[in-house]
């Protein structure tokens, strides 16, 4: 059986492919591992960053939300509140 030329090129040009392909992923490691802690420091500031904004928006929510809490009105209207007495919104079944 005779062999194309261009099966034989096509080939070759996955191989290659494939081989760059391993060497950026070594080269990628190994810029990691070069500088490794340049990039701890820079994950430990995001996640303190992170922790800051977190921080902030619940004492934000708190600011808000306990002086609504406190000037809520909890009056309750005189009634019936037995769940015999509740009638349905809708008679038609939903689905």
């Amino acid at each position: 059986m005779t062999e194309k030329s261009t099966d034989a090129n096509s080939r070759g040009r996955r191989a290659g492919g494939i081989i760059l392909l391993a060497c950026v992923i070594i080269a990628i490691i190994l810029f990691v591992l070069a500088n490794l802690g340049i990039i701890a420091v820079g994950l430990f500031m995001f996640l303190l960053l992170a922790l800051i904004v977190v921080g902030i928006i619940c004492i934000g929510i708190a600011v808000f939300a306990i002086p609504m809490y406190i000037m809520k009105d909890t009056t309750v209207e005189p009634g019936n509140y037995e769940l015999d007495e509740v009638s349905p919104v809708n008679n038609n079944e939903d689905h």
